[in-house]
């Protein structure tokens, strides 16, 4: 474990430049890979990228994880080196890769608990009528207003499911309705 001079806040924007005379080399130039620590100024002596990679995702994510949000709380961050330099991708990980696309996906939901559609994982479907199909094909029911209901049961889902149920219009008159002439 080695350690490296502080930088500034304000000496960190070096790193990542692609001027070569303002880059900065918080690292050592003989090793091909390492990870430093910006917190405690350390050098971690990393075998590949790939390691590299995955430690300061572990770090990264601690350290935000324990980020109380308190002023005095030391900040970290891991950054993986390659020569002594910051490491930066040559290009994008795959095609389209940076490029953020909102998208609207759909999922099923009982309108009288909430609970969502699931198995292994939560559904998400390109439309809404893609969504009710399959919460049908899992033995939910809809509504004639087109609310679906979950196969619990319990009171308040049977009464949402009694909606359903078809009117008994047999003709004969029940013993306490009154005949309208």
């Amino acid at each position: 474990m080695t350690t490296t001079p502080a930088l500034t806040p304000a000496g960190r924007r070096g790193l990542f430049t692609t001027d070569p005379d303002r880059r900065l080399r918080p690292g050592s130039p003989d090793r091909p890979w390492e990870l430093w620590l910006t917190g405690p100024d350390t050098l971690l002596e990393m075998p590949d990228l790939a390691t590299a990679l995955m430690a300061a995702a572990e770090h990264n994510a601690l350290a935000a994880d324990l980020d109380d949000g308190s002023p005095l709380q030391p900040v970290t961050h891991a950054v993986v080196l390659r020569h002594g330099y910051a490491w930066r991708r040559s290009g994008a990980a795959r095609s389209g890769a940076g490029v953020a696309v909102p998208t609207v996906c759909w999922t099923a939901c009982c309108s009288v608990c909430g609970a969502a559609v699931e198995d292994e994982f939560l559904p998400h479907y390109d439309s809404a009528d893609a969504a009710v199909a399959d919460a049908i094909d899992r033995d939910w029911r809809q509504l004639p207003d087109g609310r679906l209901i979950c196969d619990q049961d319990d009171e308040a889902h049977n009464d949402a499911l009694a909606q359903t149920l078809p009117q008994d219009n047999s003709g004969e008159p029940d013993e306490n309705q009154l005949t309208f002439l």
